[in-house]
C-alpha cells in the first residue's frame, strides 16, 4: 500500500488516460498539455508534443501493431504514437464526434467511442475508420453518449453509455446491442 507520485514536467497538463506499452513503460495522455507522455517503472518521464494545439488527447491503449493509440477529444482524431515517438493522426469522419475511449479489440483493430454523435468507431492499424451508429437516438435524456470501451472475454467489444444509462456491446462485424 505504498503510493509514490511523480510530478509531470508540464504544469497543469491534466493527465487522463494511461496504458502499459509494449516497451515496458507506461504511456499517458496530457489533455491540456496536448502531449503524450511516458514514464519508466523507475519514474523517468518523457513527453512528446502533438502537432496541433487544443486537441485534448483523452484515452490511450496499446495496439496489436506494437504502437500506442489515443483519442483526441477536441481534435476529432485518432492518433498513433510509436515507441520511438513518431505520431500519426487520423481524422474521424463525423465532425464534432468527440472521441473519448479507445481499446484494442479481439479482431486486431482499435475500437473507440464517439460521445457527441452516439457512435462507436473502429480503426485498423493502417488507419481506415468505420463508424457504427448506436440504436439509441442522440437527443437527451435518451441519448447514449458512449464513453468507456473494452474488449470482452466473449470476443465482442463492450462500451458504456453515460447519458443513456446503458452498457452496450458491438460485435467485430458491427452489430450493436444495448
Amino acid at each position: 500500500g505504498i503510493i509514490t507520485e511523480y510530478p509531470l514536467p508540464t504544469a497543469r497538463s491534466y493527465p487522463v488516460g494511461i496504458a502499459a506499452g509494449p516497451d515496458g513503460n507506461l504511456w499517458f495522455t496530457e489533455s491540456e498539455g496536448d502531449k503524450i507522455g511516458r514514464i519508466t517503472p523507475g519514474g523517468i518521464i518523457t513527453e512528446d508534443a502533438l502537432p496541433a494545439t487544443d486537441s485534448f488527447p483523452r484515452d490511450i491503449a496499446a495496439g496489436p501493431d506494437g504502437n500506442l493509440w489515443f483519442t483526441e477529444q477536441r481534435g476529432n482524431k485518432i492518433g498513433r504514437i510509436t515507441p520511438r515517438g513518431t505520431i500519426t493522426r487520423y481524422k474521424v469522419p463525423t465532425p464534432g464526434s468527440q472521441p473519448l475511449g479507445i481499446a484494442a479489440g479481439p479482431d486486431g483493430n482499435l475500437w473507440f467511442t464517439e460521445s457527441e454523435v452516439n457512435k462507436v468507431g473502429r480503426i485498423t492499424p493502417r488507419g481506415h475508420i468505420t463508424e457504427y451508429p448506436l440504436p439509441t437516438h442522440a437527443s437527451y435524456p435518451d441519448g447514449g453518449s458512449p464513453s468507456g470501451i473494452a474488449a470482452g472475454p466473449d470476443g465482442n467489444v463492450w462500451f458504456t453509455e453515460e447519458i443513456g444509462n446503458k452498457i452496450g456491446r458491438i460485435t467485430p462485424t458491427g452489430i450493436i446491442t444495448e
